[in-house]
C-alpha cells in the first residue's frame, strides 16, 4: 500500500493518508486497501458524505464445493455479509488478478465494468538488478515472507533436508506464531545448511542479492493472493516453487513447479526437480513490466480519472 501510494505520488496526483481524527480533511476520493471490516465504517461515512470510492481488494481463492458453500453462508450471516453489503458503496474495485476480478464479479455480485486488474508493485531496483551483468543459479533455495504456518517454510524445510539442499528464510514470525517460530528454529539448530535471516529491510541490496544469488525462489503456501516474493524472483527468471493452488496460475510464474504444501514429499521432489532441470538461458517474462512502480500508477490514475 505504502509503495503504491509513493509511486502514485511521483505522477503528480495528490495522494495523501487518511487522518480519520482531522476533521477539516478535504478529498474528492477515498480509495481502501482490503475489503476488511475495519474499511466499513471509513466508507460508509465517506459515501454518505458524497465521496467516491475507489477500493483493492485482496480475495480468497474459491476453488472447492466446501469453500462455495462456506462462502454464501457467510454472505448470509456473517462476515461475508458485511463484505458485500461494504461494496454497494464502492464506485470502483481493482484486483490483482483476472481471477480474482472473476471471484468479485461472480461472487460479491460486484460489476465486471467497474472492475480492473492492477498486479502487485515491485520496486524498480528489482528490476535494474536484474539488468546488471551476475545474476546466475546459485547452490540454496530462498524463501521470502512472514515465517507462519499459512506460508509453510516448516515444510519447505523438512523438504531440503530431505534433499540435502541448502536453504535461506528471510522473514520475522508473525504475531501469534511464536510456536510455530519455534519449531522451525529447533529444524534448524539441527541443520547447518538452514539459514535464518530475521528480517532484511524490504527492497535493500542485501535482499536483492539473495534474489541474484538463489538458485529458486520458494513459496509453498496453504494460501495467497499473489505472493510479491514469487514476482521478485520471476524477474530475476528464477525457477519457482508452488503450491498447487489457484495463487500459482498467473500469468507472471514462469519456470514454476507445484507441489502439495501439506507434503514433505512433494516438496522435497519438487526441489528435485528444479536442481535436475535447465534454467541456463530462459526467456524473460516482459508480462512482469506491468508491475514496475510507474506502470502501476498509470493504472491507478486512469481508474481515479474514471470516476467522473
Amino acid at each position: 500500500m505504502l509503495s503504491n501510494i509513493n509511486a502514485i505520488s511521483k505522477t503528480g496526483t495528490d495522494i495523501v493518508k487518511l487522518n480519520t481524527w482531522q476533521r477539516d480533511a478535504d478529498f474528492d476520493i477515498l480509495h481502501c486497501w482490503g475489503l476488511g471490516l475495519g474499511n466499513f465504517e471509513n466508507i460508509f461515512w465517506a459515501k454518505r458524505s458524497g465521496k467516491k470510492i475507489v477500493l483493492t481488494a485482496l480475495l480468497n481463492y474459491i476453488d472447492t464445493t466446501a469453500e462455495k458453500v462456506r462462502f454464501y453462508l457467510s454472505s448470509f450471516m456473517h462476515r461475508e455479509r458485511f463484505s458485500v453489503k461494504m461494496l454497494e458503496y464502492v464506485d470502483k474495485a481493482a484486483v490483482v488478478n483476472d481471477l480474482q476480478a472473476e471471484i468479485l464479479s461472480r461472487y460479491y455480485r460486484f460489476p465486471e465494468r467497474d472492475i480492473t486488474v492492477i498486479p502487485h508493485l515491485v520496486d524498480d531496483r528489482f528490476f535494474i538488478a536484474a539488468q546488471e551483468n551476475g545474476v546466475s543459479k546459485g547452490e540454496y533455495i530462498l524463501t521470502v515472507g512472514n515465517v507462519c504456518h499459512r506460508k509453510n517454510q516448516l515444510n519447505l524445510a523438512e523438504g531440503c533436508v530431505k534433499q540435502g539442499k541448502k536453504l535461506v528464510i528471510i522473514g520475522k514470525v508473525l504475531d501469534g506464531e511464536v510456536a510455530y517460530g519455534q519449531r522451525l528454529q529447533e529444524l534448524i539448530d539441527s541443520n547447518p545448511d538452514i539459514t535464518w535471516i530475521k528480517g532484511l529491510e524490504e527492497n535493500s541490496d542485501s535482499l536483492i542479492q539473495h534474489y541474484k544469488s538463489c538458485a529458486c525462489v520458494a513459496l509453498p503456501s496453504y494460501s495467497e493472493q499473489q505472493p510479491i516474493s514469487l514476482l521478485e524472483g520471476a524477474i530475476f527468471n528464477k525457477p519457482l516453487l508452488i503450491a498447487d493452488k489457484s495463487y500459482a496460475n498467473q500469468k507472471y510464474y514462469d519456470n514454476k513447479v507445484l507441489v502439495n504444501p501439506a507434503s514433505i514429499d512433494s516438496i522435497s521432489n519438487g526441489i528435485k526437480t528444479i536442481f535436475d532441470e535447465k534454467y541456463d538461458d530462459p526467456k524473460r517474462n516482459h508480462l512482469l513490466d506491468e508491475c514496475r512502480g510507474q506502470h502501476i500508477a498509470m493504472s491507478y490514475n486512469e481508474v481515479y480519472q474514471s470516476i467522473f
